[in-house]
């Protein structure tokens, strides 16, 4: 099985920002997939997220329930079938991210690391950062080293581009 189609639902809340996908369980045992394997996830434009297993009341669904911020970096919505395959990510050595309006940076980029930390990015993504005055802040994730999907680790380099 080297690609499936699944029908997107909505996540529920505690994973959302996670950058995880959870998908049928039957799907999981079919594919020989573990918990925390990369995936690819493919609409209109591409994404990588972590595999979360599903209940067993979701055994044999050929459901994918992701955030809307993933469903907004593949350009899909509720309901849509999208393209799923496993993929690799490598540690992240570099991370550049823009944001989508003017910030103040000072301190920013420790924090980004600590708040991402297990986090799959690939090029191009739009990610939102939660600021410590309940905020958020939107960023586009412009490269990455190296230019494949990546893992946030506490090696990992945030660089800010404004």
């Amino acid at each position: 099985m080297s690609e499936l189609e699944l029908k997107i639902e909505e996540i529920p809340q505690q994973h959302v920002g996670n950058s995880r996908a959870i998908v049928d369980p039957k799907i999981i045992e079919d594919t020989k997939w573990n918990t925390g394997q990369i995936l690819e996830l493919t609409y209109n434009k591409k994404t990588h997220v972590k595999l979360w297993p599903g209940s067993p009341e979701e055994y044999g669904s050929g459901i994918i329930k992701i955030d809307g911020t993933t469903r907004h970096n593949i350009g899909a919505g509720i309901d849509d079938k999208i393209k799923v395959k496993a993929a690799e990510a490598a540690a992240a050595e570099q991370i550049v991210l823009s944001p989508t309006e003017k910030i103040q940076a000072e301190g920013l980029q420790e924090y980004m690391t600590q708040n991402f930390l297990n986090h799959v990015f690939t090029t191009g993504d739009t990610i939102t950062l939660g600021t410590q005055m309940g905020g958020k802040i939107q960023f586009i994730v412009t490269s990455t080293k190296p230019s494949k999907p990546v893992i946030v680790t506490e090696q990992t380099i945030s660089s800010l581009v404004q």
